[in-house]
């Protein structure tokens, strides 16, 4: 008996398709970006001090895809950029940047 769970990956809906993105302006995002690395750094000490940069837009490309990027982490220390970028890489699938 086949599994009626099971569906072919051409068959399922994109995973973007369902997802709605908060609007937020730059300064909204940046800040909620220094929290979440704040709260990592509450946790991991090798991440006090560092930031993230403001958002900026970007042309988007796709349906669903992010519209705003950060131009980098003022002040990372050592062994804190993969970290990071995973924290920014979330935060642009949760975020729409507006003016």
């Amino acid at each position: 008996m086949p599994d009626m769970f099971l569906q072919s990956f051409d068959a399922a809906a994109p995973l973007h398709a369902a997802t709605i993105k908060k609007r937020a302006t730059a300064a909204a995002i940046q800040a909620d970006l220094n929290e979440r690395i704040g709260r990592l750094a509450a946790r991991e000490p090798k991440f006090r001090g560092c930031a993230a940069s403001l958002p900026k837009p970007l042309r988007v490309a796709r349906d669903g895809a992010p519209n705003w990027t950060v131009a980098g982490f003022p002040e990372l220390q050592s062994g804190c950029f993969i970290a990071l970028v995973k924290i920014v890489d979330q935060a642009r699938l949760e975020y729409e940047l507006v003016d």
